[in-house]
């Protein structure tokens, strides 16, 4: 029996039917052949084979029915693949070994993916006195927090 190629993996996930993923967005918004392109590429042995069993788990999961709550194994699922592309792709970008325009491409869609996460906030409500992305690990002192909205 032969294994299929990562190709043939990356066709069959991003051949799904589109429908909402883990992050709230479409399966073809969330996930970009480039991103593995880069990372079958120029990844370690070790992150290109947890890219590519990543996505032998994400297809071997049920489908979906349109219109369906997304369950909660394909979330976690997708969040996992989501976050080993992420993390190749910040090796990438950071691999001097690398060619520079692939390092670029790494570095921007790593940066597409945090923006991509950003709140989308309300111009009617008041700012937050912290962003949520933002939001620091200890406590903020009551001095810095901004109450005068």
């Amino acid at each position: 029996m032969t294994q299929p190629t990562d190709m043939e993996l990356l066709d069959a996930f991003l051949g799904q039917d589109d429908r909402l993923t883990h992050s709230g967005m479409m399966l073809s918004d969330c996930f970009a052949p480039s991103q593995f392109g880069l990372v079958f590429e120029y990844g370690t042995v070790i992150q290109k084979s947890a890219v590519r069993q990543a996505l032998i788990a994400c297809l071997s999961l049920p489908v979906v029915e349109p219109g369906a709550e997304t369950p909660p194994r394909n979330v976690t699922f997708e969040k996992h693949l989501e976050n080993l592309l992420l993390h190749a792709l910040r090796s990438i970008a950071s691999d001097e070994w690398v060619p520079r325009p692939e390092r670029a491409a790494a570095s921007l869609l790593v940066e597409a993916a945090g923006i991509r996460k950003l709140p989308h906030l309300d111009p009617s409500t008041p700012a937050p006195s912290v962003a949520p992305f933002l939001e620091p690990v200890a406590p903020v002192p009551k001095f810095l927090v901004r109450t005068d909205y």
